[in-house]
C-alpha cells in the first residue's frame, strides 16, 4: 500500500467540508430562519452556532465567540444584542474580582427551549435521510464517522 501524504487528506477533508456544506443547504437549512425577522421561534444558523459556543463550549464573552466563530468583536456584539432583544440570553457583569470591562453572556430558558427544538428539527431531519441506507451502509458509516471524529479529537494519537 502507498503511504498518503498530509495534502491527499487534506484534499478530502476539504472536499468533505464542501459536500456537507451542499448536503446541509438541501437537508437542514430549512430549520433555520434565514434573516432572523418574522419567523418566530426559529434561529439562524449563526444564532444556533452562538447558542452551542455558550452551551456546550462555556464561551462566555463577545470575545470567546467572535474568535471561536472567526467573527470580528463588533459583529458578534450585533448578534448578540439583537439575541438579547430576542430573549435568547441575558448579559451579565462580571463578579468584583474580574475585568470590569467584560460582559459575560447566559443563555436564557426562551433560548434554552428554542435551542432544544431546533437540535430535535435537525435531528428529526439528518436521522430520517440516513434511516433511507441500507443497513450495511449505516453501519460503514457510523464505524467511519465515529473513527473519524475520534481521530481529529485526538489529534491523530488513536491507536
Amino acid at each position: 500500500m502507498s503511504e498518503v501524504s498530509g495534502q491527499k487528506i487534506a484534499e478530502l477533508f476539504f472536499d468533505l467540508r464542501l459536500n456537507m456544506s451542499f448536503w446541509s443547504r438541501l437537508h437542514l437549512e430549512q430549520v433555520f430562519s434565514i434573516n432572523g425577522k418574522g419567523e418566530e421561534g426559529k434561529l439562524t444558523m449563526q444564532q444556533f452556532h452562538f447558542l452551542l459556543c455558550i452551551r456546550d463550549l462555556g464561551l462566555d464573552t463577545v470575545s470567546k465567540i467572535s474568535n471561536s466563530l472567526c467573527l470580528s468583536k463588533s459583529s458578534a456584539s450585533l448578534s448578540i444584542a439583537k439575541m438579547e432583544e430576542k430573549g435568547f440570553i441575558q448579559k451579565h457583569p462580571p463578579s468584583k474580582d474580574d475585568d470590569g470591562r467584560k460582559i459575560y453572556l447566559r443563555i436564557t430558558q426562551k433560548g434554552q427551549s428554542t435551542l432544544k427544538a431546533t437540535e430535535n428539527s435537525l435531528m428529526g431531519i439528518t436521522s430520517s435521510y440516513f434511516d433511507s441506507f441500507a443497513e450495511e451502509k449505516k453501519q460503514a458509516l457510523y464505524h467511519h464517522l465515529h473513527a473519524v471524529n475520534q481521530l481529529i479529537l485526538s489529534g491523530g494519537t488513536i491507536k
